[in-house]
């Protein structure tokens, strides 16, 4: 993810607007988009989890920053449907013309309620190239790094959907710990392939994402795919 949707290290959005005792939802119908989500999901198996998050990356960025938390998911889940043929646009208006005559929701985003096709192109890779993995999670696989390990995430800008945060990329972190086998999203979403590959915590110092205004004491864990990462200078093999 490459968009507005990757904010980590960002400001001049706004403080956080935080609600003491927030509900988990505000209105019935989150509920409701909630359980239907959840079955499409895991029962239906009409799509899967990284699919879901791929869609929400490609939903315009006026709407996305405009919009509450579940009206993105009433979207995301919108556009999935009709990528999937399950009805088309005509349909789903004059199933809401029947529903609710007269209303637009949020009209004033009305012109920004739409959602990219699936990114395909011929001149930038979609998809970052892959050196380890298997399709059988229960294989015994060695991983490529181990903790205490210097690390460099790699510095790459693929198309499409990609589990590493734009503020790591070039950083040079350090191996906490192996968390074991997982999917690789990146293929998952564009190849439809199950590729396990090894996750690593990984630990960075706030001052070398964010420089010496960040606090020097701040540490930033994040959980990364073995791709996504290489050897950094000569390791100590003590």
């Amino acid at each position: 993810m490459n968009g507005i949707h990757d904010v980590g290290g960002m400001d001049g959005l706004g403080p956080v607007q935080y609600e003491e005792n927030e509900p988990v939802f505000h209105e019935p119908w989150e509920g409701r988009l909630t359980a239907m989500q959840t079955l499409m999901r895991s029962k239906h198996r009409l799509f899967h989890l990284d699919e879901t998050r791929y869609a929400i990356e490609r939903i315009d960025p006026v709407y996305y920053m405009g919009s509450s938390y579940y009206q993105i998911w009433l979207l995301r889940t919108e556009a999935l449907l009709k990528e999937r043929g399950v009805f088309t646009e005509e349909e789903l208006q004059g199933k809401m013309a029947q529903l609710s005559p007269g209303i637009s929701p949020a009209p004033h985003l009305g012109a920004f309620r739409k959602v990219k096709p699936p990114m395909s192109s011929a001149i930038r890779k979609v998809v970052l190239e892959t050196a380890a993995g298997t399709a059988e999670p229960s294989e015994a696989i060695v991983p490529k790094f181990s903790p205490g390990m210097s690390v460099r995430a790699k510095l790459m800008s693929p198309l499409g959907h990609t589990r590493i945060p734009r503020y790591v990329r070039d950083k040079v972190g350090v191996i906490e710990a192996i968390h074991g086998l997982f999917i690789l999203p990146d293929t998952k979403v564009h190849k439809g392939i199950d590729l396990y590959q090894t996750v690593y915590r990984v630990r960075f110092e706030a001052q070398d994402l964010w420089g010496e205004d960040a606090s020097p004491h701040d540490k930033l864990y994040i959980e990364l795919w073995e791709d996504y990462l290489e050897l950094e200078g000569v390791q100590d093999e003590k």
